[in-house]
């Protein structure tokens, strides 16, 4: 017994003369007064730190950028699927309800498992409803929409091409009747009667040209188309002799000497004039 306590006596006192020692050690990690910063400027090197980028996660402000237009959308539309799914099933159980009110209930009767039944015809029945209003909402859309592509916008005007009436190049069936007649009217306001005569004259081709008196050429002469309406005399008797005078007056101011005045445009607009009635009594006796 006196062998196995020794040791352990002289253990214990090891032990305490160590903790004495450590005790009786210097502090090595004790700073100076002179070598210690300022609480200040502690502070402001931790804010330098803290507010650096790699430390920009701890700050939510910075860390959470707020959601986009997307997210946005995307909460809107499940807020609105929400609602529309609690507004849909409030319809179902007021269906419900109502159809079970209809049923004759006894005394000691109840729905029993056939409330599931008529909750489940009250959904059917909503959907219906809802599937029907949809239905009815596109077909009234699309009868706006075939509307509105119907209507076609009104046709901007044909604006009538520049022509060269000083080219011989110019032909009657290059404008209408009443493009000349109008280009006539336009020259001759200006002042340029030789031109206006020009118009007008192509103006008389074209007439006889849609009546189908004569067949417009370029490659034919005023004579020729005088020729042509000869041969037809039976279906206008004395048309040609109406052309063959407009026909020598616009030759003579157009390849003569001889000047257009305004007596030399009256006098052909009035051959115009009776060519064209006749033209039309022709029309009425056909």
């Amino acid at each position: 017994m006196a062998l196995l306590v020794t040791p352990v006596t002289n253990y214990a006192i090891s032990v305490d003369r160590s903790q004495e020692e450590l005790r009786a050690l210097p502090l090595a990690s004790a700073t100076p007064n002179a070598a210690r910063l300022p609480t200040s400027d502690v502070n402001q090197q931790l804010d330098r730190v803290l507010t650096a980028p790699e430390y920009a996660w701890r700050n939510p402000s910075k860390a959470e950028a707020p959601p986009g237009w997307l997210e946005q959308f995307q909460d809107w539309l499940k807020a609105g699927m929400r609602s529309f799914s609690h507004a849909l099933s409030r319809l179902g159980r007021a269906i419900g309800r109502w159809l079970s009110s209809l049923q004759p209930q006894g005394p000691g009767l109840s729905l029993g498992g056939n409330g599931d039944g008529m909750v489940l015809l009250a959904q059917v029945l909503s959907w219906i409803t809802i599937a029907g209003a949809v239905a009815v909402l596109t077909l009234i859309l699309l009868k706006v929409l075939s509307r509105k592509l119907a209507v076609t916008p009104p046709k901007a005007p044909v604006l009538a091409p520049t022509l060269d009436l000083e080219s011989e190049e110019t032909t009657a069936d290059q404008l209408p009747e009443d493009e000349w007649l109008r280009l006539a009217r336009q020259k001759a306001a200006e002042g340029d009667l030789r031109q206006a005569l020009r118009a007008l004259f192509l103006a008389t081709l074209s007439l006889l040209g849609a009546q189908g008196l004569i067949l417009i050429r370029k490659s034919k002469s005023n004579f020729d188309y005088e020729r042509e309406l000869k041969r037809k005399l039976s279906f206008a008797p004395g048309l040609d002799e109406i052309f063959s005078t407009d026909r020598k007056l616009f030759e003579r101011c157009w390849y003569g000497a001889h000047p257009v005045t305004v007596i030399e445009f009256e006098q052909s607009d009035s051959l115009y004039q009776r060519l064209k009635n006749v033209c039309l009594r022709r029309n009425d006796q056909g």
